[in-house]
């Protein structure tokens, strides 16, 4: 190596040289050349192509320089001679990137060839010296180097490696087996961790999840005379004979209206109408086809959500009481209004109050033959009559009043009762619903309220009726329909969320408990199921 004065335009750009890293200010380094002059050689070629050093001339060209200090190298260069020369420099994660990339091409793969003598050709060692000891053995390598060499869009696993000192392993494992399994089932999990919704691990965890479920249900759940569940358009349900005048109870939430996509894959959705005039008939056609599911003594009840526009509400609720009043032979009979004790807002940048009330609005096919049971809710200075578990046999050997106790999903049917005074207000909270993200962290985005169905299928069936929720989502109904002793059939065209209600209505059959539901029972009938069917048999 030797040192030299070269002019400027005696220099050449190698392209490849000058690109490698990211281009940076130059204002305080055109400063210290100015105050100091230069300071630190640039390195040429023998040709006098710029090895490193771009930096440099750029800031001495700023300042009307017309000659630089050059140290020739010896040999031909490499990008890996860029590297050695730029240890120190501030670089971005796209500059790292690119350096490890070199790393690997600088020593590649030889199959035990031998270099310098007698000395084994130890890849993993140079690799582990040139990249500070960061990835030391060849099994964590060789993951890295095919990370770098398929990586998603923008070099997104990498940066995580780089940036946030993500697993190799992990990205690894996404790469070769989870990201391949989520594009052949089409879920979608890679999309979102492009666009930065998931992290990779929780990205591979989701599609673990629900790959288990897809394994685990197919497109039709049964558990005999409890309950069945089908991924399919609900109208397909009137071609199911076993349904003809069947269904004595429904209860479901439709879709909101130009708020919300759910994943139904390529299909129209209910709810991303273009006016929601076409919304409302929409809705009103899906229970008009379920017509020769409905007994003559059916209740049906539609849990609607207001849509707002610049803060002006689009009066969606009774677009659709009026599209299914004249579109159906259903017969309205009054709403219900859900009370949430925890609203949530829009999202609006309009200010407006936040709304804490839903509709529910009621229908039957024959008011003189619908099914209706009075509840008794509880009044101000009424005892309960269940306790938690108290002994039968005190530590000082006093013996109690027999007690009996209420299971834990009970325990919460039965709190939620105690709230309600007035039968056509139902007040419950909104938020997260801790036994749908037990089965899939995913969840739902806009899962029913765990306790709406609650009063609902009290009121509107007995004990074994058949309950229906045709737009299912995670069967937070049939959960609560099943843990009340009732039968129940739900449709949902989303594969993800039937599975997570497949697990919903499982977890609702294992909570059942005959003691506690007669609890809840004597709470809201004034009597225990006994002795309803008493009196039924007495008046027959």
């Amino acid at each position: 190596m030797k040192i030299q004065i070269i002019r400027i335009s005696d220099l050449k750009e190698i392209e490849e040289f000058k690109n490698f890293y990211e281009k940076q200010s130059i204002e305080d380094l055109t400063e210290s050349i100015r105050n100091y002059g230069q300071l630190v050689p640039i390195h040429v070629k023998s040709n006098y192509g710029i090895a490193d050093g771009y930096k440099r001339v750029e800031a001495i060209k700023a300042i009307g320089g017309e000659t630089v200090i050059a140290i020739v190298l010896e040999g031909e260069p490499d990008l890996y001679t860029r590297i050695s020369f730029n240890q120190y420099r501030q670089k971005s994660t796209s500059d790292k990137i690119k350096e490890l990339r070199e790393v690997f091409r600088r020593f590649p793969k030889r199959q035990g060839q031998r270099t310098g003598g007698d000395q084994a050709y130890d890849r993993a060692e140079k690799i582990s010296a040139a990249t500070n000891g960061r990835w030391k053995n060849d099994v964590i390598q060789n993951n890295l180097e095919y990370i770098l060499n398929n990586d998603l869009p923008g070099d997104l696993l990498s940066r995580s490696i780089v940036e946030m000192n993500g697993k190799v392993d992990t990205c690894y494992d996404f790469l070769t087996k989870w990201m391949n399994l989520d594009i052949e089932n089409g879920y979608g999990f890679t999309a979102e961790l492009i666009r930065g919704t998931y992290s990779v691990s929780e990205t591979s965890k989701f599609i673990a999840q629900r790959h288990k479920l897809d394994e685990k249900h197919g497109h039709t759940f049964v558990i005999p005379d409890k309950c069945s569940s089908y991924h399919m358009d609900c109208v397909k349900l009137a071609e199911l004979s076993q349904y003809n005048r069947k269904i004595d109870l429904i209860i479901t939430s439709v879709p909101y209206w130009d708020l919300r996509t759910y994943k139904v894959g390529d299909l129209r959705q209910l709810g991303q109408e273009e006016s929601k005039e076409e919304y409302a008939r929409n809705v009103s056609s899906y229970l008009k086809a379920l017509v020769p599911t409905y007994k003559e003594s059916i209740n049906v009840f539609v849990n609607v959500g207001e849509t707002y526009k610049e803060g002006v509400a689009q009066g969606i609720p009774y677009l659709i009481k009026e599209a299914i009043e004249r579109n159906t032979p259903l017969i309205y009979k009054g709403t219900l209004i859900w009370s949430k004790k925890n609203p949530r807002p829009q999202g609006e940048k309009i200010k407006r109050p936040t709304d804490n009330t839903e509709f529910v609005l009621w229908y039957v096919l024959d008011q003189n033959r619908a099914k209706y049971n009075l509840l008794t809710f509880p009044v101000e200075g009424k005892v309960a009559k269940v306790t938690l578990g108290a002994k039968d046999v005190s530590n000082s050997g006093d013996v109690s009043k027999k007690t009996k106790s209420i299971s834990k999903n009970y325990g919460k049917i039965m709190s939620h009762l105690r709230e309600q005074e007035i039968e056509n207000i139902i007040v419950t909270s909104v938020g997260k619903n801790h036994d749908i993200f037990k089965i899939s962290e995913v969840g739902h985005p806009a899962p029913m309220s765990p306790m709406l169905p609650v009063t609902l299928i009290l009121m509107g069936s007995d004990e074994h009726d058949l309950v229906c929720d045709p737009f299912s989502g995670s069967n937070v109904v049939g959960k609560i329909a099943v843990e009340l002793n009732r039968r129940f059939v739900s449709t949902e065209i989303s594969k993800e969320y039937f599975e997570i209600g497949c697990e919903m209505l499982t977890n609702g059959n294992e909570n059942f408990n005959r003691e506690s539901l007669d609890e809840i029972n004597a709470l809201v009938y004034n009597s225990s199921q006994n002795d309803l069917m008493d009196d039924l048999q007495v008046a027959a």
